[in-house]
């Protein structure tokens, strides 16, 4: 693996996402609420959009129809498509964790700029 300088942390602190493109591969990097920092692979694996294009929001579950339940500590990238869901620190979708997830990839931030290990 070897280390790639992403951004600044303030260009990631603009919008919450920063798209780009490493070796061919597209990746977002996406900051949580807390200001952690996480990479996924840029592509949804059900029709291939950009996940950079959707929305980061919190993950959300339910018991019964009509009932919401919003998970604080689960924030999740949604497809701007079909609207699938994807934890942004582990990258498994909401629905099928064990089947459909996108990848990951370690990422460091060092004196206000942001890489990643691929």
């Amino acid at each position: 693996m070897m280390k790639y300088q992403v951004c600044s942390i303030g260009d990631l602190e603009k919008n919450g996402k920063y798209p780009f493109t490493l070796n061919g591969k597209g990746i977002v990097l996406v900051q949580s609420e807390d200001g952690g920092v996480y990479a996924l692979r840029d592509v949804c694996p059900h029709k291939g959009p950009c996940l950079s294009d959707g929305m980061i929001d919190k993950g959300c579950s339910s018991n019964e129809v009509g009932e919401y339940i919003f998970e604080k500590e689960k924030e999740v990238l949604r497809c701007p498509w079909h609207s699938w869901e994807f934890d942004i620190k582990t990258g498994k979708s909401l629905f099928a964790p064990d089947k459909i997830k996108v990848k990951t990839y370690e990422v460091l931030v060092e004196d206000g700029l942001v890489f990643i290990n691929a």
